[in-house]
């Protein structure tokens, strides 16, 4: 891998973990508004910082299509650790590439995904 990759590949990791917040998201993207959409499968919610908020559900459909494919193609054959570890390693890869592409295509960037079946019982 060359260093851009990896620094690249850094820099969207570095943004997916810092968006556990909203004012450290809102730090990170300067200008952008906030989105949270649900995905195609109706559980999960993706949030996402757009230059303009036209883009965000262009960004969310080509984001989302991208991700809940890679989880059905990547999906583990066995019950195996080894294989579950490598199928999520795989995933983590297309997000990556998907949140590349959805910032250049859209100008809009993946800050994460919540599963809305679990309540946070601290508010």
């Amino acid at each position: 891998m060359d260093l851009r990759r990896v620094s690249g590949a850094f820099i969207i990791l570095a943004s997916l973990a810092a968006c556990s917040g909203p004012t450290l998201s809102s730090k990170s993207y300067p200008g952008r508004t906030q989105v949270e959409v649900m995905s195609a499968d109706s559980v999960t919610a993706r949030r996402y910082a757009c230059q303009s908020s036209a883009n965000a559900a262009s960004a969310h459909r080509y984001v989302d299509g991208a991700i809940l494919e890679a989880q059905r193609r990547f999906a583990p054959r066995s019950g195996s650790f080894g294989a579950g570890l490598g199928a999520q390693a795989e995933i983590n890869a297309e997000i990556a590439r998907a949140s590349r592409n959805a910032e250049v295509e859209y100008r809009c960037a993946l800050l994460g995904s919540r599963d809305t079946r679990q309540v946070n019982p601290f508010g």
